[in-house]
C-alpha cells in the first residue's frame, strides 16, 4: 500500500518503537493525545446516555410490565448490528481512498446516521420502533467507532500509546457520568434522548478535525468480494496467538462491564426500591462514584505501563479489581454499598481499558490492515452485548440480579487469566 504522509506508525520486530522519533511524529502524538480521546468522549456520550438510562425509561413508559424483557430484545438486536458492521467498516476504511483520508469519512457519516436513530427512538410510539431506532444507532456508532479506534495505531508511536490509551479509557468511562448527568437534567421524554446525543456527536466531529488522516493514494491490490468481507470477521489464531488471547481477554472484561451497566437502572428500581422518577438521578450518582474510581487509576496505570514497558501485569490486576467491584455490587442491599461497588468497578475497568488498548495495538499484525484487525478485536466488544441480553433474563429469573452480577465477575477473573497467555508483550 502506498500512502501519502502521514503513514501508519509501526514497531520494530522487538515490539519497541524506533530509537529516533521525527518531529512530525511527535507533533502527531501531541495532537492525538487530545483529539482521539476527546472524539471518543463525544461518541461514547452519545452511546451511553441512551444505553444506561434513556432506553430503559423509554421502554418502561411504553410497556412497564415487560420493560426488562423488551430492553434485552432491543440490546440484543442492536448488538447483532454492531457485531456485523464494526469489522466490515474497519476493513472498508482500510481500503478507502478519499481526500479526507481513510478514517474521517466513516466517522462523519456515522455521526449523522447515529443521530437519525436517536430521533427514531425519541419519537417511538411502540417497542418495535425502538428496536429499529437502536439498530440504526448501532449502525452509525460502529461506522464511527471502528475507524476512530484504528486511528490509535495509525497516528501514535508505540511508546506513547499507553498515555493516549489511558485517556481514551478515561473518556469512555467518564462518558457514562457526563451522559447520565445530561439525561437527569430533563424530564422523561424526547429531550432526554436528543440533547445528550447531539452534544456528544458534535464533540466527536469537532475533535477529529485537526487530525491529519492517513490517505491511501493507490487502490488495494486485493479485490473486495464475499470472501474478503467474510474475512473481516476472522483471523488465524494459530498464526497470531497473541491477538487471539487479547481477543479473549477483551471479550471477558467487556462482559463484566456490560453486565454492570446494562441492567443498573432496573437493579436500582427493582432491588433497591427507587421509583422511575428517582432512577435517573440515582444512576447518575452511582456512575459518579464509578468515575472517581476511574480517576484514581487510569492515568497512573497508563503512565506506569509505558514507563515499565509492561502491559500484562496491569491488565491482570485491573481485571481482578473490576471483578471485585461487580462482586460487591451483587451483594449490595443499599445504595451506599452500590456506590462503593461502582468505585471499585471504575478503578478496575478504567485501568483495564487504558492498558488493554495499548496491548492490543502492540500485538496487531503489521499488515497495513489496522482497521480490519481492530474490527475483529471489536467483535469481542460487540459479542457480549449480543449474548448477554439473551441469557440475562433467564439468569435474573433464576438467581436474581446478584446472580447476574456474580456471573459477570467470574468473566472478569477469566479475562485477567487469559492475558497471561500473551507472549510477545511483557
Amino acid at each position: 500500500m502506498t500512502t501519502a504522509s502521514p503513514t501508519p506508525v509501526s514497531a520494530d520486530a522487538s515490539g519497541l518503537e524506533p530509537a529516533s522519533i521525527s518531529d512530525e511524529q511527535r507533533r502527531r502524538d501531541r495532537i492525538a493525545l487530545v483529539a482521539i480521546p476527546t472524539a471518543m468522549l463525544g461518541l461514547m456520550i452519545a452511546i451511553m446516555a441512551p444505553l444506561l438510562v434513556s432506553l430503559a425509561l423509554a421502554l418502561t413508559t411504553l410497556d412497564a410490565a415487560n420493560s426488562a424483557t423488551n430492553l434485552s430484545l432491543v440490546l440484543a438486536i442492536g448488538a447483532a448490528v454492531a457485531f456485523i458492521v464494526n469489522p466490515i467498516t474497519g476493513r472498508l476504511s482500510d481500503r478507502t481512498m478519499s481526500r479526507m483520508g481513510q478514517r474521517k469519512p466513516w466517522i462523519f457519516s456515522g455521526a449523522v446516521i447515529a443521530y437519525v436513530g436517536i430521533l427514531v427512538i425519541a419519537f417511538s410510539p411502540a417497542v418495535w420502533t425502538v428496536v429499529v431506532g437502536w439498530s440504526i444507532c448501532q449502525l452509525g456508532f460502529n461506522f464511527a467507532l471502528a475507524p476512530l479506534v484504528a486511528m490509535l495505531p495509525d497516528q501514535v508511536s508505540v511508546g506513547f500509546r499507553g498515555k493516549v490509551a489511558s485517556l481514551i479509557s478515561l473518556a469512555q468511562n467518564l462518558s457514562a457520568v457526563i451522559g447520565t448527568f445530561f439525561v437527569q437534567l430533563f424530564a422523561v421524554g424526547y429531550t432526554q434522548m436528543l440533547v445528550p446525543a447531539l452534544i456528544g456527536l458534535v464533540v466527536l466531529v469537532l475533535a477529529i478535525l485537526p487530525i491529519k488522516d492517513v490517505r491511501r493514494t493507490e487502490p488495494p491490490a486485493e479485490r473486495l468480494n464475499v470472501l474478503s468481507i467474510f474475512s473481516s470477521f476472522v483471523f488465524n489464531p494459530r498464526k497470531h496467538p497473541d491477538l487471539a488471547w487479547a481477543w479473549v481477554t477483551r471479550f471477558c472484561l467487556i462482559t463484566t462491564s456490560f453486565t454492570a451497566t446494562s441492567y443498573l437502572t432496573y437493579f436500582v428500581m427493582n432491588e433497591l426500591g427507587y421509583s422511575v422518577t428517582e432512577a435517573a438521578t440515582k444512576v447518575f450518582q452511582a456512575t459518579l462514584a464509578n468515575a472517581l474510581g476511574i480517576l484514581l487509576t487510569t492515568f497512573f496505570f497508563g503512565w506506569l505501563s509505558d514507563r515499565t514497558g509492561r502491559r500484562k501485569p496491569f491488565v491482570l490486576i485491573s481485571a481482578l479489581v473490576a471483578a471485585l467491584g461487580l462482586g460487591v455490587m451483587a451483594m449490595a442491599g443499599s445504595f451506599a454499598v452500590l456506590v462503593v461497588a461502582e468505585c471499585f468497578l471504575g478503578m478496575g475497568l478504567g485501568a483495564f481499558l487504558a492498558v488493554d488498548l495499548a496491548l492490543v495495538s502492540d500485538v496487531l499484525p503489521d499488515d497495513g490492515q489496522a482497521g480490519k484487525d481492530l474490527g475483529v478485536i471489536n467483535i469481542a466488544q460487540a459479542l457480549p452485548q449480543s449474548l448477554l441480553p439473551v441469557f440475562a433474563p433467564f439468569i435474573v429469573a433464576s438467581v436474581g440480579y446478584p446472580g447476574l452480577f456474580l456471573t459477570g465477575a467470574a468473566f472478569g477473573v477469566l479475562g485477567g487469566l487469559a492475558v497471561l497467555m500473551v507472549r510477545s508483550v511483557r
